[in-house]
């Protein structure tokens, strides 16, 4: 039998068309960093975390397994939320 990995994968997919408000994207942004920040299975370093935005066109902002501990991760999420 194979053992499992401990964790999971995250793919976190983000409307950038032009027809959200702003406010709305932000609310996005806000509340993806909020939800990392809060996600204590990620101290674990179990949990592996992908970004994308889309528009016209998919964006790979950070994949699956980029990040190995939550600090870089949430500096990358801050990065792109700025």
């Amino acid at each position: 039998m194979t053992a499992c990995r401990e964790g999971v994968d995250l793919a976190i997919v983000l409307d950038q068309s032009n027809y959200l408000d702003p406010n709305n994207v932000q609310r996005e942004l806000d509340f993806v960093f909020e939800f990392l920040l809060d996600a204590a299975s990620l101290d674990a370093g179990n949990s592996r975390i992908a970004l994308v935005t889309y528009a016209a066109d998919a964006k790979v902002h950070f994949y699956l397994g980029d990040f190995t501990d939550r600090q870089r991760l949430l500096d990358a999420v801050y990065a792109f939320h700025s």
